[in-house]
């Protein structure tokens, strides 16, 4: 991929983590290396081993700059209150139609708009997979099935197979608007589809163009 083809948000605090955890793991090989790394010198005619730590001290720099972009970008994440779904349904009139009633997060109280947040991050979190199952979501938060079921149709007026087909899908477009991956097939799998003739019809049905027509037009 072209780094000057690219239109990524780096404010994005998602854009933030992702780079931070790429970084982390090599950055704490090379500080643990070095703590092993020592230089021979001569002493009175003895070999002697005297540590180095020049790149040591710069690494440990780096790592605490890591850290507080780290501590910055949950903070920012903790900081949206408001569930997605509120933002997609308000931008998507095709989101809209598949609601069998408005979507009104006035009417929401704090505690279930939290409960549709730790949803939502349960969803995100496993986006790849391809059997992302209601049983597995209700572990995750402490329901039962029906339960379950029931919550997010009150809420949000979908069914969970439709609820989560939506955030599959909005995750996408995040994906392809941050140029993240250079073809659909990249992108489908990313968010659960192995079919990718599957997934771009539906995503098209849901954003009213195809994922190769959004890819194809961040090239130029």
């Amino acid at each position: 991929m072209n780094l000057e083809n690219q239109n990524i948000n780096w404010n994005s605090s998602d854009i933030l983590l992702q780079i931070v955890k790429n970084i982390e793991a090599p950055l704490a090989s090379i500080i643990e290396a070095n703590k092993h790394n020592s230089l021979k010198i001569s002493y009175n005619g003895l070999l002697k081993e005297k540590p180095t730590n020049i790149i040591f001290s710069n690494s440990q720099e780096i790592k605490r700059l890591i850290d507080e972009v780290v501590k910055i970008a949950q903070a920012s994440n903790t900081a949206k209150e408001e569930p997605v779904i509120f933002k997609i349904y308000h931008a998507n009139n095709r989101v809209q139609l598949m609601c069998s009633k408005e979507i009104d997060p006035k009417k929401i109280s704090k505690q279930d708009a939290s409960w549709l947040l730790k949803l939502e991050n349960e969803v995100y979190k496993n986006i790849d997979q391809k059997d992302l199952n209601l049983y597995d979501l209700s572990y995750s938060l402490s329901v039962s099935e029906r339960q379950l079921y029931r919550k997010i149709k009150n809420l949000v007026h979908l069914t969970p197979n439709k609820y989560i087909r939506v955030l599959r899908l909005y995750k996408a477009k995040q994906f392809i608007d941050n140029y993240l991956y250079d073809t659909v097939s990249q992108i489908s799998f990313a968010v659960g589809y192995y079919d990718t003739h599957y997934f771009s019809k539906l995503f098209n049905q849901q954003h009213g163009v195809s994922p190769k027509e959004l890819l194809n037009n961040l090239e130029y």
